[in-house]
């Protein structure tokens, strides 16, 4: 091989260098022109383009590790929802948080919904169209799980329920709520535990709250005198217990004539514990207004509730409880 069959190899190893490079390189334009330049110049700028990429991608890498640690994402701009956050240690005590489109700076009134289900059976997944009719009126809504029995009494459920309320308080600002509006809802079992709990206030006092703290309540058909509900269900003397002493102990009507109460609007069939209800509680100067069904069965009145109807009472139902929380909201 000679000198010039070297260098001319060389040449071709220099110039497929220079174009290799350039692959590499899309900030050259003129790559005639670049191959006419020493293979140093070629490095510095293929360095400083590297160095570029470098730096976007570690920019890229901190924004994601940014989005990652801080837990919960805000709700800024778009309908979101978060599922199972945990609001105890128990594996019960997870909540569901729906959202409407929030626009920044604003905050929102809630709506803590609780499960029916006979107090032993039930899930916060157990809304049917509640959240998005709800939310499309501009409100949060938040389902809430909670410990039943046989594995724990009463008095557990209902703290649970004000935990709940609590921990919605507590990050009222992560999710642009309102912590001024904070109204309870429940169904059945549910709508007994919220009425409960706003009416001896030793539930929500344990979870550092006041009955001031609740905006209203919707009990959807649940029992608020037990002295009367137990006796005609019998299945549920294990959650309450086998004495009047102790029925009365759990039902809100006892304590309906307390001053301050936050208003509530009852939901459900004609029954004497409503009257009476209503009653004690009005002439406590308590806010009280109900809407009574006729022919919605126990269940339809949780299922069409907010959901689309041919059932005229159901669509009654819906305006008599949007019109509620819209006064009071």
């Amino acid at each position: 091989m000679t000198i010039m069959d070297l260098g001319l190899r060389k040449e071709i190893s220099d110039k497929s260098e220079s174009q290799s490079a350039l692959s590499y390189c899309p900030l050259i334009q003129d790559k005639h022109s670049f191959l006419g330049h020493s293979k140093r110049k070629e490095r510095v700028i293929c360095l400083k383009y590297i160095k570029m990429g470098f730096f976007r991608f570690i920019m890229l890498l901190s924004i994601l590790l940014i989005t990652i640690l801080s837990g919960h994402p805000q709700a800024l701009g778009k309908e979101f929802k978060q599922m199972n956050l945990s609001y105890g240690d128990g594996s019960k005590q997870k909540l569901d948080i729906y959202s409407p489109h929030i626009e920044s700076g604003r905050v929102y009134p809630v709506i803590v919904y609780v499960h029916g289900g006979g107090w032993m059976r039930g899930d916060k997944s157990n809304v049917a169209g509640k959240p998005s009719f709800f939310t499309n009126k501009g409100y949060v809504f938040v389902s809430v799980n909670y410990r039943l029995s046989p594995k724990v009494p009463y008095t557990q459920m209902a703290q649970d329920v004000s935990s709940a309320v609590k921990w919605v308080y507590d990050h009222a600002e992560q999710y642009h709520i309102d912590k001024t509006r904070i109204n309870l809802m429940g169904h059945s079992a549910g709508g007994h535990l919220v009425t409960l709990i706003t009416t001896n206030p030793n539930f929500l006092n344990q979870a550092g709250l006041s009955q001031a703290a609740v905006k209203s309540v919707v009990n959807l058909d649940g029992p608020i005198d037990l002295e009367e509900f137990i006796p005609r269900n019998k299945k549920y003397k294990p959650v309450f217990g086998y004495n009047r002493q102790g029925w009365a102990a759990a039902s809100p009507i006892t304590y309906s004539n307390q001053q301050h109460l936050p208003p509530v609007l009852l939901v459900g069939p004609k029954k004497n514990s409503t009257a009476k209800y209503v009653t004690m509680a009005e002439k406590a100067g308590n806010i009280v207004q109900t809407f009574t069904s006729k022919t919605l069965t126990h269940r339809e009145i949780t299922k069409l509730l907010g959901a689309k109807s041919n059932s005229e009472e159901a669509i009654n139902m819906t305006k008599s409880v949007s019109a509620f929380l819209e006064a009071i909201n």
